[in-house]
């Protein structure tokens, strides 16, 4: 609880002026906009608020100005066409899933919705005319989860990296609603501190990620399922959960607030991003919400245009157990709420030149005429392989000699041209618990060890520059990170030109130096180059 505490004291937060309660209503452009679609919509057998949902957010990247009924209808088009693609690859009874669309039917219904209710020990769902018992119930069956997660829910991308859970009809097989659910031990790092600030342990919260009912489920279902899943995680000791809410596309007051999860943890910007994919022999543009890493298909992803009127996405908790510690003061009165920056929201692109350095004294002598001393500390990096995808995690151990920090790190090379490196890195864990580091590495599918690299790192800073010095076992790099015009100005005060900078990684560096010793590769390379270590 102790370092709990401590970790708080640390944390640096931007505060905003902020009361949830006065959101509560669509955009005005917004609820125009769905009146238009709403009388453009195709007849076919689909979700029509998927459809609705992926129409929005696609008019959001042009300027009020250009949406006219013909441009409305085009992109209903566009979209649909993504739609039926995907349905048409779904290998359950579309017929089945979507009956609530066509009246006929009992249980499910858009025209007479049940309500959910609680008599004696058993959930019922009912109206005036009939009832049906429910039950809730854990799901480990993939390829529903994958069903309801990545073909029907609007956001088509699944997050099922905890456990997940549905609601039935008793007897069936199917569910009529799920909700996935992820340990906040593998959330995102701006996520974690946000709990913290809150006074919850980052490593006793549970995220709800994806939730998805069949069109004509009872009405309360995401309050119902919300409250259930509550009950469940309260008896293991979790602290919270918490969840994500989008007050620009709501009609009413959120179902989400309505079970209770209804305190701010966090808000931020919205924006939507479109990448173009060719759909069976057409260019159609298709909603993401994980960027990818080749350059070249970055850029030409389309965003909501800055013209285009928005409201904050609002991240929201609810309580169900006491928490670790006290909130920071400033959240106590409700009227201050964390605002979370694009550029804190733990996706960043690094853009840095490495060079050789043969005489470390120099080195470090001309790095102190020019710079001001950061900090020093020792570093062993641990490198994860995923074999299929050919992804990269990398566990790093830190030892600043007062304490030992761990993080673990996605790292994807996007561009090494001109003699600069880009990478897109992905912080997914911060903190000091080896066992808690290797469960987000296990979470994140077959990661396997491949190799390891210690080194000492010594930082200094310049105008708005970072100088690392790396010392390894078989050899030692500068590196510069920061804008690439004042990476190259600070290049030539050390006496380097574009000419001289590197691109290659940690273990392309040693294999290089491997060759040119002769000396045999090792799994692990530490200072000494132990035989002790088993070789490749």
């Amino acid at each position: 609880m102790e370092n709990l505490k401590e970790n708080q004291k640390k944390l640096k937060i931007t505060l905003i002026d902020y009361e949830l309660e006065k959101e509560w209503h669509s955009h005005s452009l917004v609820s125009e906009l769905r009146e238009k679609i709403r009388k453009f919509m195709p007849s076919g057998l689909y979700d029509p608020q998927d459809l609705e949902h992926q129409v929005l957010f696609r008019l959001t990247t042009f300027d009020p100005s250009e949406i006219k009924d013909e441009l409305i209808k085009e992109i209903i088009e566009e979209q649909f066409y993504i739609v039926k693609y995907r349905l048409n690859k779904v290998n359950y009874d579309l017929e089945y899933l979507f009956r609530g669309l066509s009246g006929k039917y009992k249980d499910l219904n858009v025209n007479n919705r049940l309500i959910i209710c609680r008599e004696g020990d058993k959930l019922i769902a009912k109206n005036e005319h009939c009832s049906f018992i429910v039950e809730f119930k854990k799901i480990e069956d993939d390829d529903l989860i994958s069903l309801f997660t990545n073909e029907l829910h609007y956001v088509h991308r699944s997050r099922p990296r905890g456990e997940t859970f549905g609601l039935f009809f008793a007897g069936d097989e199917i569910p009529w609603a799920i909700e996935t659910t992820e340990p906040s031990i593998i959330v995102k790092e701006y996520k974690r501190e946000a709990l913290l600030a809150h006074g919850i342990d980052p490593n006793k919260a549970i995220e709800l990620t994806r939730f998805y009912s069949l069109p004509g489920s009872p009405r309360n279902a995401i309050s119902v399922m919300d409250r259930l899943i509550a009950k469940y995680y309260k008896g293991k000791g979790i602290e919270a959960l918490f969840t994500t809410t989008m007050p620009m596309y709501s009609k009413t007051k959120g179902a989400t607030i309505a079970g209770g999860i209804n305190k701010v943890l966090l808000v931020k910007n919205l924006k939507h991003f479109f990448i173009p994919e060719n759909i069976a022999g057409r260019i159609c543009y298709r909603h993401i919400t994980t960027m990818p890493t080749d350059e070249s298909v970055v850029s030409k992803i389309i965003k909501t245009h800055p013209n285009f009127p928005t409201m904050l996405v609002v991240e929201v908790f609810r309580l169900i157990n006491k928490p670790s510690i006290t909130p920071i003061e400033a959240l106590n009165n409700g009227k201050k709420v964390i605002f979370i920056k694009d550029e804190d929201r733990n996706i960043k692109i690094e853009k840095e030149a490495k060079f050789k350095v043969d005489d470390i004294t120099q080195s470090l002598a001309n790095i102190r005429q020019i710079a001001k001393f950061s900090y020093v500390e020792y570093i062993r990096d641990i490198i994860y392989g995923d074999k299929e995808s050919n992804k990269k995690i990398r566990l790093r151990i830190k030892d600043d000699f007062r304490g030992v920090l761990l993080n673990v790190t996605y790292k994807h090379k996007i561009d090494s041209s001109g003699g600069i490196k880009s990478e897109i890195e992905e912080i997914i864990y911060n903190g000091s618990n080896i066992n808690e580091a290797l469960e987000v590495i296990k979470e994140k599918g077959e990661f396997k060890e491949e190799n390891s690299y210690e080194k000492i790192r010594v930082v200094y800073e310049v105008q708005d520059v970072e100088i690392t010095l790396d010392i390894y076992p078989y050899g030692a790099w500068i590196e510069i990170e920061g804008d690439p015009k004042n990476i190259w100005e600070v290049a030539e005060k050390l006496g380097y030109s574009q000419k001289d900078a590197i691109t290659k990684n940690a273990d392309e560096l040693y294999i290089e130096w491997n060759k040119k010793t002769g000396l045999k590769e090792l799994w692990h390379v530490r200072f000494g180059l132990s035989e002790k270590f088993e070789n490749r």
